[in-house]
């Protein structure tokens, strides 16, 4: 992967090109034995569309300190596929990362690839672990579809979600590996004339005990469901259960949950990030306490809240198809476009074929 990045500064008044620079490929390292080995990488960048995982020592890129590629997780050995067909953000549409531990979860929907040691994984690396998974319906197994994941790091528990809203849930999720069925699943009933046409997120609030999913329904607003007992939630086969709270979101595409803050941050499709506080108590149609705006961003694909550094991670995908931006924004606790902190950041603009961006995660 040698993308061509474009160093842009963000404000809420305009743009300002400073910087134009080649990244190159591989950690790298010294031929004799006393050169040390390169930090560990701590931002790591989806790229679907070439089934590969990037990652930078820089977790906070600015103009006078721009991003460079220090590693790519990339190769027939990684579990994260090939590249072929059409390029698309559902390739790996989700990852999950367990900082403390430096393991990451990548979901590429028939399976999930585990890398320990994720921060100095490079090149075509194996995978540690793959995770597959299925359960019995109406008499028959089917494959559990890994769409979007959320890791309970405190109670070692992967969530996923499938496009049409399905979570499944998987205990010791540190060793989980091969062909296994989940512990638990939560069927929505979401009524009987909700057509879903796929998922933009899962999370959980474990101090709240509530789990949150995003849904994309066919010819309606997209909502986040909200499920209270998370910790145990479960419906046997071939039953529902109903969300004890719906949040409508028109124009959203992906959502982070800030739970130490209980605080909701929602990616809409305009370029417009809204912000909601007290998300444990949000239902029906709330007004956003906070809109954070910035224009050239339009497709969020997925937001990552990085709450010590107070940034706010976003992939955007131009429709130029060999283009994406990824976009970090400032004081993401308190910007907002009324003031008195104005949004100002940082967009990263990667040009290289195929790309597309779908995913985003931070180290401390």
């Amino acid at each position: 992967m040698r993308p061509e990045l474009v160093y842009r500064r963000l404000t809420g008044i305009g743009l300002a090109l400073a910087l134009l620079a080649l990244a190159g490929c591989g950690g790298g390292g010294g031929s004799g034995s006393s050169t040390p080995p390169p930090p560990g990488s701590k931002l790591f960048i989806v790229d679907a569309g070439n089934h590969a995982i990037a990652s930078a020592i820089n977790a906070a890129p600015t103009l006078t300190s721009p991003l460079s590629i220090d590693r790519t997780v990339q190769g027939s050995s990684t579990g994260l596929g090939v590249p072929g067909g059409t390029p698309s953000i559902s390739s790996i549409p989700s990852i999950a990362l367990d900082a403390a531990t430096d393991r990451l979860f990548a979901a590429t929907q028939g399976s999930v690839a585990v890398f320990d040691n994720i921060s100095t994984a490079d090149g075509n690396a194996p995978y540690s672990r793959l995770i597959s998974a299925t359960l019995g319906s109406g008499g028959t197994l089917r494959g559990v579809n890994f769409y979007g994941l959320y890791l309970d790091t405190a109670n070692d528990r992967l969530y996923s979600v499938d496009p049409q809203g399905e979570v499944h849930v998987f205990n010791s999720a540190h060793n989980r590996n091969g062909a296994t069925t989940p512990d638990r699943t939560v069927t929505p009933d979401l009524g009987g004339t909700t057509v879903v046409v796929v998922t933009f997120g899962i999370a959980v609030d474990k101090t709240r005990d509530l789990l949150y999913v995003g849904i994309a329904p066919s010819g309606a607003n997209p909502f986040i469901i909200a499920f209270d007992g998370a910790a145990a939630a479960n419906t046997p086969p071939n039953t529902t259960r109903a969300p004890d709270r719906t949040i409508t979101l028109p124009g959203a595409g992906a959502f982070y949950l800030d739970e130490a803050n209980d605080r909701l941050y929602v990616a809409q499709f305009n370029g417009q990030f809204l912000v909601f506080n007290s998300a444990s108590t949000l239902t029906a149609a709330p007004a956003a306490n906070r809109t954070i705006t910035f224009a050239v961003s339009t497709t969020q694909n997925f937001i990552f809240v990085d709450t010590i550094r107070d940034k706010l991670y976003a992939v955007n995908n131009n429709s130029n198809g060999n283009t994406s931006d990824l976009l970090i924004v400032d004081n993401a606790s308190t910007t907002s476009d009324a003031g008195p902190v104005l949004p100002m950041g940082t967009r990263v603009v990667i040009t290289l074929t195929n790309i597309r961006l779908s995913a985003v995660a931070v180290k401390p």
